[in-house]
């Protein structure tokens, strides 16, 4: 099946946020480029309407061209391998794919083949969380992981620790991609399935991270609040440090106390408390 691809020269922190939102209408690879990215979707499932209004709404954040092509099936797996390098968060994790050698000078090593899925630990708020991770702790914890795209998060908070972990997201490619990467960690205790905050039974638990926009963790924010234990901690990234007040304005009528923040470039993450 042919497949659409939109070149898309832009600033990073507007192609971050482009591939979240082409993410939600069937875009499923995105390919870096010196100018910005590549970004596909295959035909059947493309919406030029709804990608161009994408486009046009983050005009304002700057210059944006956009070409578009149709192109015949890749192998899309020779596509991400070729542009998908080990990412080591300073001496703790090391985040490589199976077809890459580990690395034994780290504490950690993550194994996860992506197939396109966001959460290799190459973004900036991946690593964040990863690293707010191992300041708070896990030992005998249950976690819930929100949009757990690779299941990397989930993977890490089992080996630092936690007793029980669920991750689940909108995507079911991130669901397969996250029970497929578990056997790849000794993960297989980790349990992902399709859905939404919303979807969630309301269990509690000791700990949440959520790593996603600023827009979606505004609208879910009373979710999470709901399912954290009193006491727990509530660990939120995919925003901008601009972004946090918004944030924390939002989660102190919910019971959720800001304890501290963390940048990486113009990327923030935050830790919360639920009083």
């Amino acid at each position: 099946m042919a497949t659409k691809q939109l070149t898309i020269s832009a600033a990073v922190e507007i192609t971050d946020i482009l591939m979240a939102e082409l993410g939600e209408i069937g875009f499923d690879i995105f390919e870096d480029t010196e100018s910005g990215i590549n970004a596909y979707c295959p035909m059947d499932l493309y919406d030029a309407v709804a990608a161009h209004e994408i486009i046009e709404r983050y005009r304002f954040l700057g210059s944006i061209d956009v070409t578009e092509a149709e192109i015949e099936k890749q192998n899309w797996n020779a596509v991400w391998e070729t542009n998908y390098d080990p990412m080591r968060i300073s001496d703790k994790v090391n985040i490589r794919a199976s077809f890459h050698e580990p690395d034994p000078s780290v504490e950690m090593d993550i194994v996860i083949n992506p197939k396109m899925s966001f959460g290799t630990g190459h973004h900036e708020t991946t690593t964040l969380m990863v690293q707010a991770m191992f300041e708070i702790s896990l030992e005998g914890k249950s976690v819930l992981d929100v949009g757990t795209g690779t299941g990397i998060l989930a993977f890490i908070a089992l080996k630092l620790g936690a007793s029980r972990v669920h991750g689940f997201d909108i995507d079911p490619w991130s669901v397969e991609n996250s029970i497929e990467n578990a056997a790849l960690n000794n993960c297989e205790s980790a349990t992902f399935q399709e859905g939404t905050i919303r979807d969630e039974p309301l269990t509690v638990y000791d700990v949440v991270i959520a790593n996603i926009n600023r827009n979606i963790l505004l609208d879910e924010l009373a979710e999470y609040a709901l399912r954290l234990k009193f006491g727990g901690v509530l660990l939120l990234s995919g925003f901008y440090a601009a972004d946090i007040p918004f944030l924390t304005a939002a989660a102190s009528p919910l019971g959720l106390s800001f304890e501290t923040e963390t940048h990486l470039r113009d990327w923030a993450c935050i830790r919360l408390i639920k009083a």
